[in-house]
Formats: structure tokens, C-alpha cells, sequence
């Protein structure tokens, strides 16, 4: 495990730094934490209806606790014809969004996407949602000592496979985004692509406290969110009316009001970006390998994301938000 990873983790329920033995980290408190091919699993079962993949990871490190190998709990992959993980391929539409159905069990290349963010120049950086690693390795890419976090032990292999593959440091950890496990002021930035969106709002405000705890002082925060006012948006709000939405499947629509409120309230000074148009997820970099209409609307949403630069009001129908804070607490605060 890398030093500085070893350094800032914490107990994700008591925030105490954490002890490595063997392979477990221990807790002051006695909590216990597996770790699995050199990824700590720092989870805990809180009672509460969860995620899916939480649920499932902590079946799995049970199992392993239990004497089972690695191999036989965790689902194995391979390389397809062109050099991409068949984890990537099979999780495709479940990663990256309905417009990735075109691709799945398919792909010619990693669908990395360009990540909107100034040189890293070595600054800790924590990605919430990270699964496979698709803002993970383009953050590291940039400069940043990037750190992956996801619930999903599958997902977090699966990451560390693909780093290690294209020769890219990156680290990972398994956790869940409302009990970080870090240090007070352990990043620079903390970022997160559509990970928020499927939480209650007020899991959301809750992750967002813990979010500040465990970034610097002066240190920023860039979420994605969606808008509940974007054109596509407003149809799916619409054709779902009847349909409540379960946390960690379902999308919860924010109004760009309430997102500033939140973020300021928790933060300090927030400003929102466009992120793109017509849905959630269109990446200008994925375009080449699309089939053509969707092309069409990858090419229309980044039309309209430069003009919204411009034309502010465009912002308001934007489907896709970025969300862009400084943390201004106090030094040292908790």
C-alpha cells in the first residue's frame, strides 16, 4: 500500500488513523478492515438500505474472512481483442450512461474522458464514485496524487488492473461516500462525476460535511450534478412521475437554487459550470467512437456548453452541472 495512502486513511465510523497488520487495518476502537489484493475495504454495515455494491462487497469480504481465495469471490476478467478489461466493456451503460449502450461489449479503446481541471503538480486528489477509473486515471494523468474511492471491490480491482495496464499511478480504496475514510485536510480536491445524483438529498448534505472535514483549507471541490430544469431532464422527471426513485438506481433532480445554497452553506464560495446538454454524460472524447446521431448530440451539447460561457442563461437548461467550490473553513477546523 502506498505510504501516503497508509498516512491519511482513517476508520471510516470513528475517524481514527488506522494500523496495518497483516492484512488488516485495526482501529483504535477494534474496528477491523480487510485488506484485498493491497485495496482497503473500508466499509461498515450501518443499518440503512444501501447501495447495492456496498451490500454486495461486504458479502464478499465475508467470504473472503471465511478462508475463500480472492479469485473465486471476485469475478475475474480478461483483455478484449483490442486491449480493453471485459470489466469495462460488460459495466459500459452502468459507469458512463444510457448513451454507452451503443458500446458495451465492444470497445476499441477506454472511454477516458477530458477532465476539466487545472495541473494537479503532485496535489492530493480524492475521485468519490470512481468504479473502473474513468476520472481516476485522467486525474492522474494530469499531475494529481489521485485516489479512487467506490464501494464497488469488483470496480476497485478492476481499477488498479487497468492503472497498472497503462502504466499510470493511481490508488483505490473501497468505501462508502457518507463515512470518508481520511484524515482531516488529506486533499487538495475532491471530485465526483455522477455518484451525487443518486443519493437523498440528504445523504448528499450529510457526504458534503464530511466532504469539507477531510479537504485543506483553501482546497476545492468540483461535483457534478444534474439539473432538475435541463430539457432532458424535465422529460425523464416527467415520464417517471409515478415511479419513486430508489437511492443508489435512481436520478434526484437538483435546481441550480438549491445547489448553491447547499454548496455555499457547506463550503463557501460555489460558482456552476455547464457540463453538457441533452442528458448526463456526453463526452466530447467518447464522440469518435459513437454511432452518428449520437455524435450529433455529443457535437450540439458542446456547441452549447461554449456558448453558455457566454450566453449565461443557457446554464439554466444545462441537464449536466458542474458545481465548483473553495473550502473556506478555518484551518484545522473540524
Amino acid at each position: 500500500m502506498d505510504d501516503w495512502l497508509r498516512d491519511n486513511i482513517a476508520c471510516p465510523r470513528h475517524k481514527q488513523k488506522l494500523n496495518l497488520e497483516a492484512d488488516h487495518l485495526i482501529c483504535p476502537e477494534n474496528d477491523r478492515y480487510l485488506v484485498v489484493d493491497g485495496i482497503p475495504v473500508l466499509l461498515f454495515d450501518d443499518g440503512r438500505p444501501s447501495h447495492g455494491h456496498l451490500k454486495q462487497t461486504l458479502a464478499q469480504v465475508a467470504r473472503i474472512e471465511a478462508g475463500e481465495p480472492v479469485e473465486s469471490v471476485v469475478p475475474q476478467h480478461k483483455l478484449n481483442e483490442h486491449g480493453v478489461d471485459d470489466f469495462v466493456d460488460q459495466q459500459l451503460p452502468f459507469t458512463c450512461g444510457n448513451l454507452y449502450y451503443a458500446l458495451q461489449n465492444g470497445l476499441t479503446r477506454y472511454p477516458f474522458p477530458e477532465i476539466r481541471l487545472p495541473p494537479g503538480n503532485g496535489r492530493p486528489l480524492l475521485d468519490i464514485g470512481s468504479s473502473w477509473g474513468r476520472w481516476t486515471i485522467p486525474a492522474a494523468k494530469k499531475g494529481y496524487k489521485a485516489v479512487g474511492m467506490d464501494p464497488h471491490l469488483e470496480g476497485a480491482i478492476a481499477a488498479k488492473r487497468i492503472a497498472a495496464q497503462l502504466g499510470v499511478k493511481a490508488d483505490f480504496v473501497v468505501a462508502d461516500a457518507l463515512f470518508l475514510p481520511f484524515v482531516d485536510d488529506a486533499f487538495d480536491l475532491v471530485f465526483s462525476y455522477s455518484v451525487f445524483q443518486h443519493l437523498l438529498k440528504k445523504n448528499v448534505i450529510k457526504s458534503l460535511a464530511d466532504i469539507s472535514r477531510v479537504t485543506k483549507a483553501g482546497g476545492a471541490i468540483v461535483i457534478q450534478m444534474p439539473n432538475r430544469f435541463g430539457v432532458r431532464c424535465l422529460y425523464h422527471q416527467a415520464r417517471n412521475v409515478f415511479r419513486p426513485q430508489q437511492e443508489g438506481s435512481g436520478v434526484f433532480y437538483w435546481t441550480p437554487a438549491e445547489l448553491r445554497r447547499e454548496f455555499s452553506y457547506q463550503f463557501g464560495e460555489t460558482e456552476m459550470s455547464v457540463d453538457c446538454f441533452f442528458g448526463l454524460n456526453l463526452q466530447a472524447a467518447d464522440a469518435d467512437m459513437m454511432p452518428f446521431l449520437h455524435r450529433l448530440a455529443i457535437n450540439a451539447s458542446e456547441t452549447l456548453r461554449s456558448a453558455s460561457s457566454v450566453v449565461t442563461p443557457l446554464r439554466n437548461v444545462a441537464d449536466s452541472l458542474y458545481v465548483s467550490s473553495v473550502n473556506k473553513k478555518p484551518s484545522g477546523d473540524q
